[in-house]
């Protein structure tokens, strides 16, 4: 009986050492950081254990963590588009580290984004349309602009030609109703530039700039983009900072061929002890632009800093950023129209070009009329175009808080002010027919004319005079705060779950105080204003607008406050397919005043004691005459989406999304009781795609379609707002062959305004084509490199459009073009290099935009438009370290 309970017991302690063997050998984990062979992190990247169904994806910092593994041998491998395949043989004991290093695929090219999923996947296993965009892409783009960058993007079409900001965005036939991108959030390291990206002269990307610090430009369209921002429906483009977790650093100068530029960048990043990295860089430039305006247009900078602390199980980031930086901006501008409306030319006109001149001049460089901007100031410096002035202080966050758990914290709060002030062509006329009173009903017929600056009477050679709508703003404060908190949970191998909330405060307080002068048409920066003898002063013939109504004396302070639960899914459903989707509730307060009238009398603007003629009929902003708002509203989006894996090589993918954009301050009425007329406007997208590695590149075709419904309102003095839909196929492509490779991507839409809302007669233009909207758009960038160590590189990308319609009524044509950018680059010892780049290589007009036909001129017409800018190059000098 003893030995019996001898033997048990003995057998008891055996049986317990063995279950806390296996329990632990089950408890063992794997983790580590996946870099590229200089060590930077690779975030995406697909770790599978070998023979078995375990399978996790780096995060943004390049860490994967796999749980519940035994002790013992394992191979690990790990895939990313872009990289070989790396399978690494790691013996398990308890908690285990390996970290890989990947090198860069010959074949292939980095192909996988994190933007705007709630787990980081690599492409092949993403139910979504995602691009990246490297820096040697975005070098040889040779881009004047940070919305030329974006026009690299498939399926986007970006409206860049009016200079650093201020550009349209179309999304898979989302629509360019109302100008900006109503539709497409703009992020920077994860979070929102701004909360709208249509807030008239306060749009996203005039606070964007393209520069050494950024490591990679991320984009996401349609699909779960819905839940994972706020007024981005359409997609998401993030422009993502280096973080110096290797040592590295560049210094470049840069000097324009035939415009007047120069641009010194600099960037160094560098890990220091104890988990410490920082990053910091910037640019400082001056020039007058590549367009002829007259002056010094181009000055000023940015400052970006950031630096993280890396624990065991995290890290914490603080990121800033100063930006104060004075851009022209060139809006529609006169042109000869020739030939008929379905085939016409845009032109020249004698003494002006329209890809090479602006409509600033050195003889109009100030704006004065009464002000309702905190500022006060009655006179505004219009060489100072778009300045924006941005101080900003960011967090990030990111822990494995253990047993599957992980949290996720990004927050930014930004001091946002600056001026917005650009001449735009509001009527272009023949010298006779302006005199005897054609479309100026405010200037006496018969009236004679005069320059402005000695009093000589006005004989243009080319006949022609213009009338100049200041676009005079100032962005008192759009100061903005966002923060996007979330927590994930892992519930087996196979399953996620992540709860986030997202909050923003936007405020948006900005005073209009627009004018109208009258001025030549004329190039260089030469043109000289003009003077109504009786009327006028230094070329201003009146304060305000009345050709349009006086429209645009304004005042805005509005705030915006979002609170914005969402959850997400992910599962893989079997080892093939996996389903991801997610659900979001952004509930809007909106409050403040907005004065959009003004009362129209004598004021004593220049303070000499006298009502002079151009003084009777002055617009002032009361401040007894505001408008109050007081309004909320909530929307509900969601997105679902299956992705099957064939095989190692290819997939499909299908994805249903439902979302919103709500509607920014001045794209918006308000009733008496505060409440908005339109909060928001809905868009439903249904897309599925096919996805294929080759050995030597890979193709993405994607189907899609989308409804957008937009209620009708009014953008600046125009009306605006329909219901649209929209189908069709974008294709992505990359071919290696070694030392040459192409990328490229084309975009075909077909769009029709399903309910017009706008017309003069409700209902004419439905089943026509949105206007702005081309079916097809395209780019293509081949690459030759060659030398010893291939230090040396030949680059083309071009960049296309096929016709549209300037109008909904599609009536007036705008022509496709294409145009080419080219990069000579030369490596002449280790690090430093030079290369030449030229920007529209062959001088081609683009015309993006029509405001409207003035008349004859001769056998043509004269029209109002905007072209891409000419021919530019420039030769820049960098030393990488």
């Amino acid at each position: 009986m003893k030995k019996s309970t001898l033997f048990m017991k003995r057998l008891g302690l055996i049986v317990a050492v063995l279950l806390v063997n296996l329990s632990f050998s089950q408890n063992a984990t794997l983790s580590g950081v996946i870099s590229d062979a200089k060590g930077n992190p690779i975030p995406g990247v697909n770790v599978n254990i070998q023979n078995t169904t375990k399978t996790t994806a780096t995060d943004a910092d390049g860490k994967y963590v796999v749980s519940n593994l035994q002790n013992g041998e394992v191979v690990v491998v790990a895939s990313y588009i872009g990289y070989k395949t790396v399978s690494t043989t790691v013996t398990i004991s308890g908690n285990t580290v390996q970290n890989i290093a990947m090198t860069e695929d010959a074949n292939v090219l980095d192909d996988v984004v994190v933007t705007g999923v709630v787990n980081p996947k690599s492409r092949l296993e993403s139910s979504v349309s995602v691009s990246s965009i490297g820096t040697k892409q975005i070098e040889q783009s040779a881009p004047r602009t940070t919305g030329e960058v974006f026009r690299n993007i498939p399926g986007v079409r970006a409206e860049s030609s009016g200079g650093e900001g201020n550009a349209n965005f179309n999304v898979r036939g989302v629509p360019v109703s109302a100008g900006g991108s109503r539709y497409l959030q703009l992020q920077e390291d994860g979070l929102p530039v701004m909360l709208f990206g249509d807030t008239s002269f306060g749009n996203s990307d005039n606070w964007l700039r393209i520069d050494s610090n950024i490591g990679r430009v991320e984009s996401i369209r349609g699909g779960s983009a819905s839940t994972q921002t706020s007024n981005g429906p359409a997609g998401i483009i993030n422009m993502i900072s280096k973080t110096g977790k290797t040592e590295s650093g560049s210094v470049a100068t840069t000097v324009g061929v035939d415009f007047n530029t120069n641009r010194l960048d600099f960037e160094y990043g560098t890990p220091l002890a104890n988990g410490i990295s920082y990053h910091l860089g910037g640019f400082v430039r001056s020039g007058e632009g590549p367009r002829a305006v007259g002056y010094n247009a181009s000055q000023g900078g940015q400052f970006k800093a950031n630096i993280t602390k890396e624990f065991k199980s995290g890290y914490v980031r603080t990121s800033f950023k100063f930006l104060n930086d004075k851009t022209p901006m060139y809006m529609p501008m006169p042109m000869l129209l020739q030939g008929t409306d379905s085939n016409p030319t845009y032109a020249n006109l004698p003494g002006f070009d329209i890809t090479t001149d602006g409509l600033q001049s050195k003889y109009l460089q100030e704006s004065t009329s009464p002000t309702s901007s905190e500022s006060n100031n009655p006179t505004r410096d219009v060489r100072n175009g778009n300045n924006p002035i941005s101080k900003s202080i960011g967090l990030e966050a990111e822990f494995d808080l253990g047993e599957g758990w992980k949290l996720s914290e990004k927050g930014r709060m930004s001091f946002n002010k600056g001026n917005w002030i650009a001449p735009f062509t509001a009527g272009v006329y023949t010298t006779s027919g302006f005199i005897a009173g054609i479309n100026q009903p405010t200037i006496p017929a018969g009236s004679s004319l005069t320059y402005a600056d000695d009093g000589s009477p006005f004989a243009p050679s080319n006949g022609l005079i213009q009338n100049i709508h200041m676009f005079d703003t100032t962005q008192d404060n759009l100061n903005n705060l966002f923060n996007d908190i979330k927590i994930t949970k892992k519930l087996g191998d196979n399953i996620s779950v992540t709860a986030g909330y997202f909050t923003a405060s936007q405020t948006t307080k900005i005073s209009w105080q627009w004018n109208a002068y009258l001025q030549e048409v004329r190039g260089g920066g030469d043109a000289r204003l003009v003077n109504v003898d009786g009327l006028s002063r230094n070329g201003q013939w009146s304060y305000g607008t009345p050709v349009w109504g006086n429209c645009c004396q304004r005042n805005y302070n509005v705030q915006h406050t979002v609170n914005a639960p969402y959850a997400a899914v992910d599962a893989n459903i079997t080892e093939k397919l996996n389903f991801s989707g997610s659900i979001r509730y952004d509930n809007v307060n909106v409050d403040g005043t907005i004065s959009a009238g003004n009362i129209v009398g004598p004021v004593d603007v220049n303070g000499n004691t006298t009502i002079e003629t151009i003084e009777t009929l002055v617009p002032v902003v009361q401040a007894t005459n505001r408008n109050f708002v007081a309004d909320n509203y909530g929307y509900t989006s969601y997105s679902a989406g299956l992705n099957y894996k064939l095989n190692d090589n290819s997939a499909v993918f299908g994805r249903y999304s439902l979302g919103a954009s709500g509607r920014a301050a001045d794209r918006n009425g308000y009733r008496p009781d505060g409440t908005a007329r339109d909060q928001f406007d809905q868009v439903s997208q249904l897309e599925a795609g096919y996805k294929r590695k080759f050995s030597s590149g890979y193709l993405n075709a994607t189907v899609f379609h989308s409804i957008t419904d937009e209620a009708a309102g009014t953008a600046l003095n125009l009306n605006a707002g329909n219901k649209y839909n929209a189908s069709g196929l974008e294709l992505e492509g990359l071919y290696n062959a070694g030392d040459f490779s192409v990328v490229g991507s084309l975009t075909y839409t077909k769009a029709k305004i399903i309910e017009d809302r706008t017309s003069g007669v409700v209902g004419t233009n439905n089943g026509k084509t949105p206007q702005r909207q081309a079916d097809f758009v395209y780019n293509l960038s081949p690459t030759y490199v060659f030398g010893k160590s291939k230090q040396h590189l030949v680059g083309l990308s071009a960049l296309g459009t096929s016709k549209s319609y300037a109008f909904d009524d599609n009536k007036l044509v705008q022509p496709g073009y294409v145009y080419i950018n080219l990069l000579l680059k030369a490596g002449l010892t280790e690090g430093l290099s030079l290369s030449y780049s030229v920007n529209n290589l062959l001088d081609t007009v683009g015309i993006t935009e029509v405001n409207g036909v003035d008349g004859a001129y001769n056998s043509d017409r004269l029209v109002r438009a905007r072209s891409i800018t000419g021919r530019s190059s420039m030769i820049s000098l960098q030393y990488r370290f």
